[in-house]
């Protein structure tokens, strides 16, 4: 989106105020309501951090290679998947803070500088911010950590969403580099979701050739097999929040895999 495009959506918005409702589903929010969310989609989200918490417990699977582990905040389907595909393609940052709540009091391994998986130049245009850095910035703060956007990754690369498993890491292999500020350090890696963990290998090789000590890697969410997906009646009503020239087909898209 370009510098002239937000400058007017900002405008509009300034000028027609919206009534505020959910980020998920567009009910209208209680005066009360701090956090964006209905009390329906508020106890739905709640319901997942609490599984997901419990399939942590249980993880058996090892994490991408050069990361000491791989927590996430919640499972990618329902109220969680809505959030992240929000903040990921319909402008909606403030999901941004209401998903890092949750990020930022998982258990980590005592790091001391947290670093976003990075978009590249191009989708950083387009969008007009990296989704990965609003969600490290919040952690961050939360946690009284320095933040820095250490990692920078190549524009010629396809999107890892337009491949299949089996070809995204050859896809990533080599496309990032890290700054000299990493070295010494134990690093907190941070991004939107967690699939096939070519992403994560790709950033936890650069950080590590570029002196990282260790590497954790903190996520809104991880993808589950056979997750159960949104209630109906919020696939009936969602996005009602969608924001104006949006296309309808990029609710549908995947957010970037880690």
């Amino acid at each position: 989106m370009s510098a002239l495009r937000r400058l007017l959506r900002a405008a509009e918005d300034w000028i027609f105020p919206q009534e505020a409702g959910c980020m998920v589903c567009g009910r209208a929010l209680v005066p009360e309501s701090g956090s964006g969310l209905c009390m329906t989609c508020a106890a739905l989200l709640e319901e997942q951090a609490i599984e997901q918490e419990k399939a942590e417990r249980e993880e058996r699977r090892p994490p991408a290679e050069g990361l000491a582990y791989v927590r996430a905040a919640y499972p990618y389907d329902g109220v969680a998947r809505r959030l992240v595909l929000g903040l990921k393609f319909e402008g909606m940052r403030e999901a941004a803070e209401l998903l890092a709540e949750t990020m930022a009091g998982l258990r980590a391994g005592g790091e001391e500088l947290v670093v976003p998986v990075p978009t590249t130049r191009r989708r950083l245009r387009e969008r007009g911010y990296n989704q990965a850095a609003l969600l490290a910035q919040a952690v961050a703060r939360r946690r009284g950590l320095p933040c820095a956007q250490a990692l920078t990754r190549e524009d010629s690369r396809a999107a890892q969403t337009t491949l299949p498993a089996s070809g995204r890491e050859k896809n990533v292999k080599g496309c990032m580099r890290a700054g000299e500020c990493v070295r010494g350090r134990r690093i907190l890696l941070v991004d939107d979701v967690y699939t096939t963990g070519s992403t994560a290998r790709e950033a936890a090789r650069a950080l590590r050739e570029a002196g990282a000590e260790s590497i954790g890697a903190l996520v809104a969410a991880r993808t589950q097999i056979g997750g159960r997906g949104l209630p109906e009646f919020l696939r009936r009503s969602f996005p009602l929040t969608k924001k104006r020239g949006q296309k309808r087909a990029d609710s549908d898209k995947e957010p970037r895999k880690l």
